[in-house]
C-alpha cells in the first residue's frame, strides 16, 4: 500500500482544493493539533534560487516589459477573459513558466538600466510619483552602476550575465549554505510573515508560513464553502443588494484592518474572496501578491488583470488605494455583472482602464439609488489622486446605498447551503479516513503513560493496604489516604508510584506471614528500581503491566510488553522483575503465571490459616520444572521481541510480538509436558486463549506504531 507523505512532516494531504492565486491549495489533516487545514503550496522560480545562491545578487531585479512579457525567469499571471452582460462567468489564461526562456536564452538587447531609471511603460506620467519614492524598476539592473552599460563578467565573477549560464546546485557550497537558510533572503517573505499575524473574523487566519524543499508553504484556516467567483458564476440570479453589502462590509472591513497595519493585499479578486457556510465573508492571500512578485509568479504586483490599477501595472510605488481600486472593480462586477477591464495583457488593460465606457451600476437595479454611482466612479479613477484616501472614506460613502448586510449574510448562508432536497442527488466522493494511529498525538501518549502508572500503582496499594490489618476496610481513613498519594505518585511520576506500590506489597507479606517472601521482593524491587525503573515511565509501566494484565488472565502480556518498549537488556531485565511479582502474586491462590485471578485472591488473608497456604503454593510451584521453564520463556520472549523492535518500522515490530508470543507458546508447551509427560499441550484452553489475546493486544499496539518516515530524529 501506499504511504501519503506528510507535507511538512506534519500536515497530511486529503484532497485538492484547486490552484491559483501563485500556487495550489491543498485541503489536509494537521497531525498534531487535529483539524483540517488549507495549505498554499508556492514554488519559488528557479531565478530567484539563484538570487539567493549566488554572492551579491540580490540586486538582480527581473521584472517584465509594458506588455506584460518577461525579461527573463519563469513568469505567470492570471489573465481573465471578457465577460458577457448579465453574466459574471470568466476564463482565465496563465503563461506557462516552461514557454519562458531560461537566463542563459535571454535576447542580445536585454538592457541594463541604473537605479535612477524609472522605467515606467509609455503613455504614464512617471512625475505622478512623489521624488521621495522613486518607481521599482523595470528590466534586468545591477545595483552599484550608474550607467546604462552591463558590467563586465570580472566585475561579478560569480553572478550570471545575459549569455552565460550557471548550475544550480553547484552556485553554492551546500555545506555552508542550506538551502532552506538561503531561501530566507528572498525578497518578500517579510512581507508575507506581516500579513501572516493579521487576525479578524473577516480574514482567513494563517496559522504558519514555511518554506521548504523550493516550495513556500502558506498554512491557512480551512474555510468550507464557495469563492465569489462560484457565486457569481453559479448563483448570479440569487445575488441582491443585501448580498453585495455583506461582500462589500466585510472585504473592505479586511482591508482596514490590513492598512492600520501596514499591509497591502494586492490582489483582491472574487478568487480570494470566501464565503463558508455560515455566510460569513473572508479575504485570503493577504502578502501573497507581495510574495509573488518578489519570486517573479506574478508581473505587475503581483495582481490580476482585471482588478488593478494602473499604477499596480505600471509597477510604481503602491498604498491603500491600489487595494480600492480593486475592491471598486469586484463591486462594480457584482452590480454590473461583468467586469470591464479584463483583457488579454497588461497594455490593453491599460487601455481598458483609460478609456473604457463603463454602464452606470444602478441601471442594472429596480432599486439601486442612482446616486451609488458616484463613489463607485471615484474609485475607480484611473488617476490614485483623485480617489478616496482610504477604504474606509470609500465604504462610508458607498454603504447607505447598498442592502442590509446583516440579510445579505443570511442569504448567502443558504446559498451556501444548496437546495434542501435533491431529486437525485450526485454521489459525492468519499473523502480519505484518517488512520486511527495519525489521530494519536503526543499529548495521548503522554496521558496514557501517566494514566497506566496511575493505575498499576493504585492496583498494587489496593491489593496490599486490604490485606493489612492496620489499613483494611474501605471505612478506613488510612486506607484510602496513603491510596491516594500512591495513585497520585504514580501518576505524577510512574516510576515512583511503581516503586510504593512494589514496597507496599512487599510489606503487605511480611505483615501477613510470608516474611521470605516479602524480603525477596523487597530487595527485588530496590535492585530493579535502581538500575532500570527510575530511567523512564516506560520501565516502570512495563513492570506494571504484571499485575494490570494479570488480575485479569493476560500474565503473558507482561513480557510482550517489556520487549515493545524497552532495548533487549532492559527489556530482559525487566521481565525477570516481572517473574518475581507474578510469582508473589500466583502464590496468593492462582497458582498460575497467566494470572492472579484478583476476584477471587484480593482478600486472602481473610482466610483461615492464609499465610500456611501461601507458603505452600509458593514452595510448591518452586518444586515444579514448568515454573522455571517459564521463567525462562518469559525472560526470552521479551529479549526476541525488543530484538527485532530494535528497528523502529510498524513491520519489525509485528515480527518482535510474534517472535515473543512464540517464545512463550514453546515455554507454555513444554512446561505442560513436563508438569504432565502424558498429558497433550494446551489441555487448559484458558491459558491458550490467555496467549492469543496477549499476542492481539500488541499487534495492534505495533500498527498503532507512526511510521518513522514521517519524523526527523533531527529535529527532536
Amino acid at each position: 500500500m501506499t504511504k501519503t507523505q506528510l507535507i511538512l512532516n506534519r500536515y497530511k494531504p486529503l484532497a485538492k482544493a484547486g490552484a491559483g492565486g501563485f500556487g495550489t491549495v491543498q485541503v489536509a489533516w494537521d497531525t498534531r493539533i487535529q483539524r483540517k487545514v488549507a495549505i498554499k503550496c508556492i514554488p519559488l522560480s528557479e531565478a530567484e534560487l539563484l538570487r539567493a545562491a549566488l554572492p551579491g545578487a540580490d540586486a538582480l531585479d527581473i521584472s517584465p516589459d509594458e506588455h506584460g512579457e518577461s525579461s527573463a525567469g519563469s513568469q505567470s499571471f492570471g489573465v481573465t477573459g471578457a465577460h458577457t452582460a448579465g453574466s459574471a462567468a470568466s476564463s482565465a489564461t496563465a503563461i506557462d513558466p516552461a514557454d519562458v526562456p531560461p537566463w542563459e536564452d535571454l535576447p542580445e538587447e536585454a538592457g541594463f538600466a541604473g537605479v535612477e531609471d524609472a522605467g515606467v511603460p509609455d503613455g504614464s506620467d512617471a512625475s505622478a510619483e512623489p521624488a521621495s519614492a522613486p518607481a521599482r524598476e523595470v528590466g534586468p539592473r545591477f545595483a552599484g552602476f550608474d550607467s546604462a552599460d552591463p558590467p563586465s563578467a570580472d566585475s561579478f565573477p560569480n553572478q550570471l550575465l545575459p549569455g552565460q549560464s550557471v548550475s544550480l546546485t553547484n552556485a553554492v557550497d551546500p555545506a555552508s549554505r542550506p538551502l532552506v537558510r538561503t531561501l530566507s533572503r528572498i525578497p518578500g517573505l517579510d512581507e508575507a510573515r506581516t500579513a501572516a499575524m493579521l487576525s479578524d473574523p473577516s480574514i482567513v487566519a494563517v496559522y504558519d508560513f514555511e518554506i521548504q524543499d523550493s516550495t513556500a508553504y502558506l498554512i491557512m484556516e480551512y474555510v468550507e464553502g464557495m469563492t465569489l467567483t462560484e457565486l457569481l458564476r453559479d448563483h448570479d440570479d440569487r445575488l441582491t443588494l443585501d448580498v453585495v453589502a455583506a461582500v462589500f462590509e466585510a472585504v473592505a472591513h479586511a482591508l482596514e484592518v490590513a492598512h492600520e497595519n501596514g499591509v497591502l493585499h494586492l490582489d483582491i479578486k472574487p478568487d480570494n474572496i470566501l464565503i463558508n457556510a455560515s455566510g460569513q465573508v473572508k479575504v485570503t492571500d493577504f502578502g501573497l501578491a507581495t510574495l509573488a512578485d518578489a519570486q517573479g509568479f506574478g508581473v505587475a504586483g503581483g495582481g490580476t488583470i482585471g482588478y488593478m490599477p494602473l499604477e499596480q501595472m505600471r509597477q510604481e510605488n503602491l498604498d491603500a488605494r491600489c487595494d480600492e481600486w480593486a475592491l471598486a472593480s469586484v463591486t462594480y462586477e457584482m452590480l454590473a455583472g461583468e467586469n470591464p477591464f479584463l483583457a488579454p495583457n497588461l497594455f490593453q488593460a491599460q487601455e481598458a482602464i483609460e478609456d473604457g465606457e463603463l454602464v452606470l451600476p444602478s441601471l442594472c437595479w429596480d432599486n439601486l439609488d442612482p446616486a451609488a454611482d458616484d463613489p463607485i466612479f471615484y474609485a475607480l479613477d484611473p488617476e490614485r489622486e483623485e480617489r478616496y484616501e482610504s477604504v474606509a472614506d470609500f465604504a462610508e460613502e458607498l454603504s447607505p446605498f447598498l442592502g442590509d448586510p446583516a440579510k445579505g449574510r443570511a442569504e448567502l448562508a443558504d446559498i451556501v447551503a444548496g437546495p434542501e432536497e435533491e431529486e437525485e442527488p450526485e454521489p459525492q466522493p468519499r473523502e480519505p479516513g484518517i488512520p486511527l494511529r495519525d489521530r494519536i498525538t503526543p499529548e495521548l501518549v503522554f496521558f496514557g503513560s501517566h494514566a497506566c502508572g496511575a493505575a498499576g500503582s493504585a492496583l498494587l496499594a489496593f491489593l496490599s493496604l486490604q490485606n493489612i490489618s492496620q489499613t483494611e476496610g474501605f471505612a478506613n481513613p488510612l486506607f484510602w489516604g496513603l491510596l491516594l498519594l500512591i495513585a497520585l505518585a504514580g501518576a505524577l511520576r510512574p516510576h515512583l508510584g511503581a516503586l510504593l506500590g512494589f514496597v507496599s506489597l512487599s510489606a503487605m507479606l511480611v505483615m501477613c506471614g510470608v516474611p521470605a517472601a516479602g524480603c525477596v521482593l523487597l530487595a527485588g524491587t530496590g535492585v530493579w528500581w535502581w538500575y532500570l525503573g527510575r530511567a523512564g515511565n516506560a520501565t516502570a509501566n512495563a513492570a506494571l503491566a504484571t499485575p494490570l494484565a494479570g488480575a485479569i488472565g493476560l500474565g503473558p502480556l507482561g513480557p510482550l510488553a517489556a520487549g515493545f518498549a524497552l532495548r533487549p537488556v532492559a527489556a530482559m531485565a525487566t521481565a525477570a522483575f516481572q517473574v518475581l511479582c507474578g510469582f508473589m502474586l500466583a502464590g496468593l491462590g492462582s497458582a498460575s503465571f497467566m494470572g492472579w485471578d484478583m476476584l477471587a485472591t484480593w482478600h486472602f488473608s481473610a482466610a483461615a490459616f492464609a499465610s500456611d497456604a501461601v507458603i505452600d503454593r509458593m514452595a510448591a510451584m518452586l518444586l515444579e520444572p514448568g515454573t522455571w521453564i517459564m521463567t525462562a520463556s518469559w525472560v526470552l520472549a521479551a529479549g526476541a521481541c525488543a530484538l527485532l523492535r530494535w528497528r523502529p518500522t510498524r513491520l519489525f515490530a509485528s515480527f518482535g510480538v510474534l517472535a515473543g508470543s512464540a517464545v512463550l507458546v514453546a515455554g507454555f508447551v513444554l512446561a505442560a509436558i513436563c508438569g504432565a509427560p502424558s498429558a497433550s499441550a494446551f489441555t487448559d484452553p484458558a491459558d491458550a486463549a490467555s496467549l492469543v489475546v496477549s499476542a492481539g493486544i500488541m499487534l495492534f499496539a505495533a500498527y498503532l506504531l507512526p511510521d518513522p518516515e514521517y519524523y526527523d530524529e533531527s529535529d527532536e
